[in-house]
């Protein structure tokens, strides 16, 4: 409740807490109605129950008529009883005696029915004009216990004291038993602030500087702890990624030996054709050519198995989905062979690039590709197909599609299988679609699986497009680095 700032109405007070109690010198009506006017005119549009207790030298009707200057609608306000304007003699006393403990309670009680009717609190400004001097010493502890009386509760109060009525004796008694006061001066409104009240802003800002510390000490334990995820989340990923690349042994050693057979091949077809007389030299050319062009096929398969599963940093550059998709699927040829699988592609023309890191992001295509390459071969009757799909979603987005004609997952199932150690296959860990779900979340995008109707199971995850302004200032980086490097040489 003390977050529930209430507007006062009055500048130099600005908002205010459930619970406050204060007062006010004035020296004329003037000065007096200034201030309860916009008072009470900000309880009523606040939804506020107020109950204005006047005294010489307010009248009620005097009341009355400048609220009905100064508040828009304020009839409305009159009709459903959200405002009362009551004497200080009717209020206070009773058989023309002040008793504190009967004033204390008809404000609670006040309050109580305030709230049975659905207003946010009540505000209450009274005057003390009428006091008496037999009555002060009563009435100042009244005011003292007010403080605690309102503490917690849904009201507000303001007292208001006419300055030709207070000694010196007097104003320090008022100014102890407030939380604060406002007088003029210099012709214009001020607040006097209590001992106490300096004291507890002293003790809430030095509170502040010890949670604003606090603060910064466990944003800096967060920040250490939540780079140590990272580096295990980045192991994790690269234990995973040498784990998967075991499991395509078969395969990695086919699309090694295939090109270096082949540069064999071509190189003793090279020595024959030298062994002529006279040689070919345009045939043995050619034929050194596809040699050449055999050792970089095999050179470049290596170095993309070495890029699966060498530590490094993640990268952040423009690539093409539909190639990084199509060089995964070339590691998965024997797998897909002696599965007997079909893999389709459908791979969309003129597909937006995206900025990531292309090892990371096929790690993710390479674990789906395998835990669907599993799932159909539990044997379950029908088509053996496997399709690879990159559309373009919406205007921002790519999305890429990988789905089986496997058994399927059940609903309950959909989302469980992203738990880290979840697994439904013997010996599985239960890391990699876990994994693969942090990876695409790191650049910004989303992973999830849906039923594959009318058989299998459907893994979808969507990428941000590279935007347009992303990649020219890119390609402007970029060609000025070329420059420079053509400056330098």
């Amino acid at each position: 409740m003390a977050n529930d700032l209430r507007k006062t109405g009055i500048e130099v007070v600005g908002d205010m807490p459930w619970g406050a109690h204060f007062c006010l010198f004035y020296e004329t009506k003037d000065d007096l109605l200034d201030i309860l006017i916009s008072y009470c005119k900000a309880g009523l549009e606040s939804g506020e129950y107020c109950l204005w207790v006047v005294a010489d030298p307010v009248t009620n009707e005097e009341a009355m008529n400048a609220l009905k200057t100064a508040v828009p609608e304020f009839d409305r306000y009159l009709a459903d009883c959200s405002i009362e304007i009551i004497t200080a003699h009717t209020w206070y006393l009773r058989d023309n005696e002040f008793d504190l403990s009967r004033v204390t309670a008809a404000w609670h009680e006040k309050l109580a029915q305030a709230l049975a009717k659905g207003y946010a609190g009540v505000r209450v400004t009274g005057d003390t004009a009428w006091l008496r001097k037999k009555d002060w010493r009563d009435f100042c502890e009244y005011e003292e216990g007010l403080n605690e009386a309102v503490a917690n509760q849904h009201l507000c109060v303001l007292c208001t004291y006419p300055l030709s009525a207070c000694g010196a004796v007097e104003i320090l008694d008022v100014v102890r038993t407030h939380q604060f006061a406002l007088a003029k001066r210099h012709g214009s409104w001020d607040i006097i602030e209590t001992a106490g009240l300096k004291q507890a802003k002293a003790e809430i800002k030095r509170l502040n500087e010890d949670l604003e510390q606090r603060v910064l000490e466990r944003t800096s334990q967060l920040m250490r702890a939540s780079e140590a995820l990272r580096e295990m989340q980045t192991e994790l990923a690269h234990v995973n990624r040498i784990a998967t690349m075991g499991q395509l042994t078969a395969s990695i050693s086919h699309e090694v030996k295939q090109p270096i057979a082949a540069a064999r091949n071509n190189a003793s077809v090279a020595l024959r054709l030298l062994r002529r007389s006279p040689p070919d030299l345009e045939e043995v050319r050619e034929a050194l050519n596809c040699v050449v062009n055999d050792t970089h096929r095999a050179s470049a398969v290596i170095d993309r198995i070495r890029d699966q599963i060498k530590r490094a940093p993640a990268q952040n550059e423009s690539l093409d989905l539909n190639d990084a998709i199509i060089e995964v699927i070339a590691l998965t040829r024997v797998e897909v062979a002696n599965g007997r699988l079909e893999v389709q592609t459908r791979l969309a023309e003129g597909l937006p690039p995206i900025l990531g890191d292309r090892v990371q992001l096929q790690q993710v295509v390479l674990n789906l590709m395998l835990n669907a390459m599993e799932a159909i071969s539990l044997g379950v009757d029908g088509p053996r197909t496997l399709l690879i799909g990159t559309e373009q979603s919406q205007t921002d987005w790519v999305l890429v599609a990988i789905r089986d004609s496997g058994p399927g997952i059940g609903p309950e199932d959909l989302e469980r299988v992203f738990d880290s150690f979840y697994t439904t296959k013997p010996g599985g860990v239960g890391l990699g679609l876990s994994i693969s779900r942090s990876i695409i979340e790191a650049h910004g995008g989303r992973l999830w699986a849906e039923a594959n109707l009318p058989q299998g199971a459907a893994f979808q995850f969507i990428l941000p497009a590279a935007s347009k302004e992303l990649m020219t200032r890119r390609a402007n980086y970029e060609d000025r680095g070329q420059s420079a490097g053509h400056a330098i040489a």
